[in-house]
């Protein structure tokens, strides 16, 4: 099994760059349950969350109360770069600041 490098957010921590292996059940045991998959920033990216989180993230906005992570998506799941790693976990500090 392959594994992926994104971005992990933790409840009340900082975003960081981690490697997860690259399955639906591993997906499902990271977010505690079912998996919704968001777009995020660009059109490459995506916000794995759980599904109870998915629609609250995408229209209320809110800070979300159990671990996500985003990855890059090109047709499969794929690695980030770490450049793309750094640059999304800035983005996601500004996002975590504005959601309430």
């Amino acid at each position: 099994m392959s594994e992926l490098h994104v971005v992990m957010v933790m409840p009340e921590k900082r975003p960081y760059i981690t490697d997860i292996p690259n399955s639906t059940k591993d997906f499902e045991q990271l977010v505690g349950g079912p998996v919704d998959i968001l777009n995020f920033h660009q059109q490459q990216y995506r916000l794995v969350c759980n599904i109870d989180e998915g629609y609250d993230l995408t229209y209320n906005k809110k800070k979300p109360s159990s671990t996500f992570f985003i990855v890059k998506y090109q047709g499969q799941f794929e690695s980030l770069s770490e450049a793309e790693a750094e640059e999304l976990s800035n983005v996601l500090k500004l996002k975590l600041k504005k959601w309430k």
